[in-house]
């Protein structure tokens, strides 16, 4: 592509009237429909020719605009064919060499635990969730599992341009879903037991064989049989009765017969395919109840392929704050369920005994989810989970992911088993209290410690930071310049487009889910459009030679400028704490006090219900007691004071 514009750039606008009708009349169009026809797995002839035809041109006109002599252009041609031959042959490739640029860059670090757990030979049904993050999530995966993995994908995202070109390249299954072609009910609706009551609704027209799923506050509902045009009457009674006149939508059924063929078909053929069970993504901070869809294909292939099997592995998709840019992010996969003869008997006989096959299945693939995941009621529970695990561990103890993750899961433990209990409800909210606290001198709990240091100490830290600070300001120049309109553009509609997705949706809260694809998206147009413009405005103003200049360094400059502008970040945030120690030192010792008293309390509660949850502890009290000696060095300096 840059060899392309870069020759048609030179003769149009340095030297119009010389090659410029050569260059067109022997380059053939850019090839983006390319990858609307290729074909996975085999050589494609037309990806070939429309391949080498546009390298060929390029090349031409590289040695046009560089006045190579006939032996260079044999050369460059010959270079450009086989590019084409090799490219052409493997397109998923390059494809998922494009997926991990977008990862590295976008995220921080990413880990994957207990990758050994998946099986090395034979299909695989990879389980996924929380559903958070809405393309990305199949991304990671793909991108951090040992085997290849087909996803199934919303029939409506194929549409999409470039989702669904990345889509088709990497052999993802289409599937239709019935929230993508839902339709507004008329009227509101009540409902209880298995009654649905409407006002002003026209049931009988809305509802037949074919739409047969009433969508009322977040839940798909099948209706058993329309009573008149304000009343339906449902398969199962309703979990909770709700008296308050509600929207709804009419979802259509669906044939999935075309999509469970693919699944079979890649089962038979020993490849791994990955579903995310809850049916969409989602902001929540817990699962949402999952479909059943991964029990039928499993069991659905070993009752139709006699001595088949499948396994069924679950993958945790876990972030830390995974809507922001530079985020991190932890893969964890969980032991392989192994499906029985006897579900795929009961499965075969139909009826009650096929309906319990199933659900023992989700059962077993609830449970397994939930022990690789991080999941609570809601988000602020979540937050006051993590202030627990950071307040709990010792002080200098620097925890990985996969012990972060591991740690916070016993504290959802713990929450779970103390909920009511008087001594967690006083604990959480001196807890809420001190991050409240926090909030308000905009720092963070480990940088509590560095509210107490002395005033020497602070001034001499302050100056470092701050050549520190200048000299990567200095080096951030370029990104500055080049880098944060992009950033800004992304933040932009990726807010937007999180805002839209709320309001459509009846299970998103703030549409965080929406927010990290909406920003990887909108990078991948924003940036080359930027770019480029920043070459032609450097060859337009100056000279082909620095456009040329500029468009190969400036990719390899940000690409740095991002490793430091992580730490310019984390820099900038490191002189709040000092402020602190310096105008409000007091303020700062009470902080110190409270951290400690709130340390203390946590440690010994944990202690006393350790045996209760029948988990060892992942520290033991000499991780903790050089730490208490300190602590009570400090106060009685203190009190001495």
């Amino acid at each position: 592509f840059f060899f392309f514009f870069f020759g048609l750039l030179k003769y149009s606008l340095f030297e119009p009237k010389s090659y410029i009708w050569l260059s067109l009349v022997t380059s053939s169009p850019p090839p983006i429909p390319i990858v609307s026809f290729a074909q996975p797995r085999r050589m494609s002839y037309f990806n070939f020719v429309s391949l080498a035809l546009f390298n060929t041109s390029a090349a031409f006109l590289l040695s046009l605009a560089l006045d190579f002599n006939s032996v260079s252009t044999s050369v460059s041609i010959s270079i450009a064919l086989f590019l084409a031959y090799i490219v052409s042959r493997k397109l998923e490739v390059y494809a998922r060499i494009i997926i991990n640029s977008m990862i590295y860059i976008f995220f921080r670090s990413v880990e994957s635990r207990n990758a050994h757990y998946i099986p090395t030979k034979g299909p695989v049904l990879f389980v996924c969730g929380p559903h958070s993050s809405q393309f990305v999530d199949p991304i990671l995966v793909m991108t951090h599992c040992p085997r290849d993995v087909r996803f199934l994908i919303a029939a409506k995202s194929m549409e999409r341009a470039f989702v669904g070109t990345l889509s088709m390249i990497t052999n993802s299954i289409p599937i239709s879903r019935p929230q993508d072609y839902a339709r507004m009910g008329v009227g509101m609706v009540t409902g209880g037991g298995t009654k649905i009551l409407g006002k002003g609704t026209t049931f009988t027209r809305e509802f037949d064989e074919e739409n047969n799923t009433i969508y009322v506050r977040g839940k798909p509902l099948r209706v058993e049989k329309v009573v008149s045009d304000t009343e339906l009457q449902l398969k199962q009674p309703l979990g909770q009765a709700f008296g308050a006149p509600s929207k709804f939508q009419v979802f259509p059924r669906m044939d999935h017969s075309v999509a469970y063929e693919e699944v079979y078909k890649a089962f038979g053929l020993g490849e791994c395919v990955g579903i995310f069970p809850e049916g969409g993504s989602h902001d929540r901070a817990g699962l949402l109840p999952l479909k059943a869809g991964v029990a039928l294909m499993a069991l659905g292939y070993m009752a139709s392929h006699e001595g088949k099997s499948v396994k069924i592995v679950p993958v945790g998709i876990n972030y830390f704050h995974g809507h922001r840019f530079r985020s991190r992010a932890l893969l964890d996969y969980g032991l392989p369920i192994e499906i029985t003869m006897d579900m795929v008997e009961k499965y075969r006989n139909g009826g009650e005994v096929k309906r319990d096959a199933v659900n023992t299945l989700m059962s077993q693939v609830q449970n397994a989810l939930n022990n690789v995941t991080i999941s609570a009621e809601d988000y602020e529970t979540l937050q006051l989970l993590w202030a627990f695990r950071r307040l709990y561990k010792p002080e200098k103890v620097i925890l990985t992911l996969q012990q972060t993750e591991q740690l916070t899961l016993r504290f959802i433990d713990v929450h779970n088993l103390l909920r009511d209990d008087i001594r967690y409800l006083n604990l959480k909210d001196k807890v809420l209290e001190y991050n409240e606290t926090l909030q308000s001198f905009r720092i963070r709990d480990h940088q509590v410690v560095q509210t107490v240091l002395k005033t020497e100490e602070v001034l001499t830290m302050i100056v470092g930071r701050l050549i520190i600070f200048l000299a990567e300001s200095v080096f951030l120049l370029p990104f500055f310049v080049f880098g944060l309109p992009v950033l800004v553009v992304c933040r932009w509609v990726s807010a937007n487009k999180a805002k839209v997705g709320a309001k459509k949706s009846a299970v998103k809260l703030k549409g965080r889910d929406l927010v990290a694809t909406w920003k990887i998206l909108t990078a991948t147009a924003v940036i080359p459009s930027c770019w480029s413009m920043y070459v032609v405005a450097a060859s337009f103003l100056y000279s082909w030679r620095v456009g040329l200049f500029l468009f190969v360094t400036l990719p390899l400059t940000m690409l740095v400028s991002l490793r430091v502008w992580d730490h310019y970040l984390r820099l900038i945030r490191s002189f709040f704490p000092l402020y602190v120690a310096l105008k409000h030192q007091h303020k700062g010792m009470q902080l110190m006090r409270t951290r400690n008293k709130l340390k203390k309390e946590i440690r010994r509660l944990i202690c006393e219900i350790s045996d209760q949850l029948s988990k060892p502890r992942m520290f033991e009290d000499a991780d903790f007691a050089a730490e208490e000696i300190s602590e009570n060095d400090d106060e009685n300096g203190d009190s001495d004071k």
